[in-house]
């Protein structure tokens, strides 16, 4: 598609967050190892709609629908949940961690973005929405018995995060990895 961008809609991690999410990586990096892509640290955020490739034309009306929405949704907090992988440990592609507190905040933001989508036509999106950080892409792990057992042993250390606003990000995929850039933030309602 010609003028066309990547592009996605995401909540941010607060420093405290982000430091844990990087403490985490750092943890799994020592315990296994393979064929494992790890999310750069400045790249780390929770998706909550990957959009694909638009027409800057369609900028302004994705814009709207954020705004809309930020409009009507209070400021909340959420912290780090458990660990886990999709689609499972048996053939693990990406390596995630949940979220606990802010669980239903993120899906009825999520669920409001689907619908307002739809009514300017833009398409559906994935069924099934569960709010994560991924942490890794896996194309292979050398022993899947030890990331079965940090999944089922580690959790995250309680790292809150404000969550005070949507953002939506530019993606380019460069031979040193992907490059976000963030073209347009609505703060949420205090």
């Amino acid at each position: 598609m010609e003028n066309a961008i990547r592009t996605f809609i995401a909540i941010e991690a607060n420093g405290i967050m982000r430091q844990e999410l990087c403490n985490i990586q750092t943890l799994f990096k020592k315990q296994f190892s393979g064929n494992i892509s790890w999310v750069k640290p400045e790249n780390i955020h929770l998706t909550l709609r990957f959009l694909g490739h638009i027409q800057e034309t369609q900028l302004e009306q994705i814009k709207k629908v954020i705004t809309a929405i930020a409009k009507d949704t209070k400021k909340f907090t959420m912290d780090l949940g458990v660990f886990g992988v999709f689609p499972d440990t048996l053939n693990p592609h990406v390596l995630w961690v949940g979220i606990n507190f802010g669980f239903d905040q993120l899906n009825s933001i999520n669920a409001q973005i689907e619908e307002k989508l739809e009514t300017i036509n833009f398409g559906v999106g994935e069924k099934f929405f569960h709010p994560h950080f991924t942490l890794a892409r896996i194309k292979k792990v050398d022993n899947k018995k030890t990331l079965e057992i940090l999944l089922k042993t580690s959790r995250p250390k309680e790292s809150f995060s404000n969550v005070d606003k949507i953002s939506m990000f530019k993606s380019e995929i460069t031979p040193q990895g992907a490059v976000y850039t963030k073209i347009f933030e609505e703060e949420l309602a205090s």
